[in-house]
């Protein structure tokens, strides 16, 4: 009789039975492997290994699979998209966020089965192509054998139907509602969505992203320069929905050591230069706010650095300096700039008005005080992202504001009036700029075709101050004396109630005001700057400003600035 012959050994049979699968992945990989699917089994196994070994160590993919390492805040930054729902990296200038970022989207879209990745940037849409995509580009170039089985196009880069790394552009135009859709409906097993610039972002994406965070893993990372207090990055912040990961350029290694180890990220002469620009040494006697002190670290103390004209600077004394510039707190230290000495409106003083809304609310009920008729003030949109804001003050206790948009003028005077007449209003200021000129002549004649008697006033804020400030002078333009007549109201008036309204609370503390030195007059901020500050109208705030409107008929203006 013949013995038995043992069956050749099959090296990927006895591959696939000591990997830790399930019993459906083992099975489909078997019945591949025996198959006209070896080749395909081979690469599902390679791409099983390698999904069980990085899945859980983002910054092991860098180094094995890419040959990098990464700062200890980047590790930091990759381990806790893995960890928490929400991250955002608030880093100072060239510290390695948007590198790190497209160093994430690459390993979860490579270590999650079925992985979605969608990548976004604020405006323009050169931000997301050059720089977040430019990065997943050299990652492309530097490991090609990672996506040998992928389709790989400009912004675009897929395993499967079901499984890719994409990007998606901001619409700079159309509605709120059109962006806010760019980015809802997405759903995958793994889903990640990484916003660079996020600061600049418009709401309505992270309600379309937050809309697809509801189950699953779902991971959102954002990143920023922390320039201003506002926003819905920085709300996140402040309600604590997201672990918050701060980036500085101190500790980079670059700066620390002295030898640019990470080429093209921040230096220890950009950093120190910085120093000698933005701060200066503190007098033996002054007093200043804890917050805009600075001590250098030791490993800067003695660096003698240039000047951008080429002079040296002296060496860098371990003395503790004075910030005087906020450029200071987000480019070197990856931190909001403190509320400065020329800030209009304090937070306390908002605050405080908002919690007064809330312990008056308690007692009596979202009803307004007796016997005070309100006054509404009007704003008008002028932009298809803007809305129009219609804002009932009773003295001091501010209703929740009415807004709309998608209306042309006639219907938003219509709606202005049916305010107007529902609430028995006292007067109304109406911004009366560009295409809102005639919205207040339409509410009179609609008063008087029903025989009521409309107060109206159409508002242009560029023309002249009807009054001074006392002590501090004249004003530019009415608009400057709005605004610092709602300053000073929340300021002094014990009974200033402000609703619970994120936006408006976020456009009353945007503003800042100045002395012209020519000559004298107190300046506001330009509502375009609010506007890029905010990235959408301060219609709320304008609303409330024009309440404040004097009850004369006012060179119709604007609250353009």
């Amino acid at each position: 009789m013949q013995p038995m012959m043992s069956p050749p050994k099959n090296p990927l049979l006895e591959r696939l039975a000591q990997l830790p699968l399930s019993k459906r992945q083992r099975d489909a990989l078997f019945s591949a492997a025996i198959g006209e699917g070896w080749q395909q089994a081979q690469e599902d196994i390679s791409r099983i290994k390698l999904q069980r070994r990085y899945s859980a160590r983002p910054d092991l993919f860098g180094v094995e699979l890419l040959g990098e390492h990464y700062t200890k805040e980047i590790i930091e930054v990759m381990q806790s998209i893995k960890n928490n729902p929400v991250t955002e990296a608030k880093s100072a200038n060239s510290v390695g966020k948007t590198h790190g970022a497209a160093r994430v989207a690459v390993w979860f879209y490579k270590s999650f089965p079925g992985a979605q990745v969608y990548t976004t940037a604020a405006p323009p849409y050169s931000n997301l192509q050059r720089q977040l995509w430019g990065e997943i580009g050299s990652i492309v170039d530097k490991a090609p054998h990672l996506f040998k089985n992928d389709t790989v196009t400009s912004m675009h880069i897929q395993s499967s139907s079901l499984s890719f790394l994409t990007g998606v552009a901001i619409p700079m135009s159309g509605t709120s509602k059109e962006r806010e859709s760019k980015f809802s409906g997405k759903h995958a097993p793994y889903l990640l969505f990484i916003v660079d610039e996020g600061d600049a972002v418009p709401e309505e994406v992270y309600a379309g992203i937050e809309s697809c965070m509801s189950g699953g893993f779902a991971r959102l990372l954002i990143m920023f320069n922390p320039r201003a207090e506002a926003g819905p990055a920085y709300e996140k912040e402040r309600k604590r929905q997201a672990n918050v990961i701060q980036i500085s350029a101190l500790t980079h290694p670059n700066v620390v050591t002295g030898e640019n180890k990470i080429p093209g990220a921040v230096d220890r002469e950009t950093t120190v230069r910085r120093i000698n620009e933005w701060t200066r040494i503190k007098a033996d006697d002054e007093s200043v706010e804890e917050r805009k002190l600075f001590t250098p670290p030791p490993y800067l103390v003695g660096y003698v650095a240039r000047a951008l004209s080429g002079d040296k600077y002296p060496p860098l004394s371990a003395s503790t300096r004075v910030i005087k510039e906020d450029t200071f707190f987000y480019m070197v230290l990856g931190t909001y700039p403190p509320e400065g000495e020329q800030q209009l409106i304090s937070t306390s003083d908002i605050y405080n008005a908002r919690s007064r809304w809330d312990l008056y609310v308690a007692q009596y009920g979202e009803k307004p005080p007796l016997g005070i008729r309100p006054v509404l003030g009007g704003d008008i949109a002028e932009f298809g992202s803007d809305s129009n804001a219609g804002c009932l003050r009773y003295g001091g206790w501010v209703a929740r504001f009415q807004t709309w948009s998608g209306l042309d003028t006639d219907a938003s005077a219509m709606r202005f009036y049916n305010l107007y007449v529902q609430y028995d209003c006292e007067r109304a200021g109406i911004d009366a700029t560009g295409i809102g000129s005639g919205v207040a002549p339409r509410m009179v004649r609609l008063g008087r075709g029903e025989g009521k008697h409309i107060i109206c006033y159409g508002v242009k804020v560029a023309s002249s101050p009807t009054i001074r400030d006392v002590e501090q002078g004249e004003f530019l333009q009415l608009r400057d004396q709005l605004w610092w007549c709602v300053r000073e109201w929340l300021r002094t008036d014990p009974g200033a109630m402000l609703p619970p309204d994120e936006l408006l609370i976020e456009e009353l503390r945007i503003p800042t005001y100045h002395k012209m030195e020519s000559s004298g007059k107190i300046k506001i901020m330009s509502k375009d700057t609010m506007r890029e500050l905010l990235h959408r109208s301060p219609d709320r705030a304008d609303g409330l400003c024009l309440t404040f409107a004097p009850a004369i008929k006012a060179k119709v203006l604007s609250l353009e600035g």
